[in-house]
């Protein structure tokens, strides 16, 4: 059963432990927007209300409740005390998330096919000057398209491993229902989203970094993490509020970076390997570091009012 990689990127379980053989994919991949879904449970591979919870929010991808042998499995991920149940809020994240990796997987093998189509070079959009170098291209083209292809199945797979075969088809079908323009959004993309800044979508400028608002609910998943006793709470408070100011400084170094540099900014695993094209590569960097900053942000004030909050009970007035 492969882990869901994308799962074990989140920030709100970076204390998990990790597979060095399986190393989780890039960080820059931006979760697609959704709206909040029922209270999930975890059930068994043949129960039927997983099957009958499938269901499309509005705006958002169709979502499923997490098999019981995928959670005993530590798909989602492993801690201290066990695997990693997510709840209703964390499938919702997760799901929009690997629905945008597939969408641009569908995307970009879909611009492959056409170039192959017209046997013209995707990144130039010149048409070969001799025979040898069409029969090149040509080969170079189909051994991507089907690398392409090949991934999109190992995501539709891997999302049948976590939430069952049901669920992954509801899942392929949204997506390519929304690739299509099945659902035709009337509002722009928000800046969380790589089609908010690619070409094909709101071909949108970054935002200053300054002006990325607080995400509010960022700090919640915090609350689980801090032991019950208020000086070891207060002292981890601390820990964490370090850790938070010092990632935050980071991603916004990073995203000012992308935005001043665009692809030179980028890793030759994010500009050849992870995606097809430059654009690409740029808007889902984007959007994730947007993310990350937003919810950085979030944490940090979440941390720094808990600090606050606990003092009086640390050193009370005599």
């Amino acid at each position: 059963m492969k882990q869901l990689e994308l799962w074990q990127d989140h920030n709100f379980l970076q204390e998990q432990s990790t597979n060095e053989d399986n190393p989780p994919c890039p960080r820059d991949v931006g979760p697609a927007p959704c709206d909040e879904l029922e209270e999930l449970t975890v059930s068994s591979p043949k129960d039927a209300s997983a099957v009958a919870q499938i269901e499309t929010s509005e705006g958002g991808p169709p979502s499923a409740v997490p098999l019981a042998s995928a959670v005993e499995a530590g798909l989602f991920g492993v801690t201290d005390d066990g695997p990693i149940e997510p709840d209703q809020m964390q499938v919702s994240e997760l799901t929009a998330e690997h629905a945008n990796e597939m969408i641009i997987l569908l995307a970009d093998s879909q611009a492959l096919e056409e170039a192959l189509r017209l046997e013209r070079d995707p990144a130039t959009g010149r048409v070969p000057a001799t025979a040898e170098e069409k029969h090149a291209l040509l080969a170079r083209l189909d051994k991507e398209w089907e690398g392409l292809l090949q991934g999109y199945a190992d995501a539709v797979a891997t999302y049948a491993d976590g939430f069952g075969d049901a669920a992954s088809e509801a899942l392929d079908q949204w997506v390519r229902k929304t690739l299509a323009g099945g659902d035709q959004k009337q509002e722009p993309y928000p800046p969380s989203h790589p089609w908010h800044y690619f070409h094909a979508g709101d071909n949108a400028p970054p935002i200053p970094v300054e002006q990325i608002p607080v995400d509010q609910d960022a700090g919640r998943w915090l609350a689980e993490r801090l032991p019950k006793n208020p000086a070891k709470r207060a002292q981890k408070l601390r820990d964490m509020l370090a850790h938070e100011q010092t990632t935050l400084a980071i991603d916004k170094e990073r995203y000012t970076g992308i935005t001043q540099r665009g692809a030179e900014a980028l890793s030759r695993y994010d500009r050849e390997i992870a995606h097809t094209s430059d654009a690409m590569a740029v808007a889902t960097a984007l959007a994730l570091k947007y993310n990350h900053i937003s919810q950085g942000l979030g944490r940090v004030a979440w941390l720094t009012k808990e600090l606050e909050r606990s003092g009086p009970q640390l050193f009370p007035s005599r």
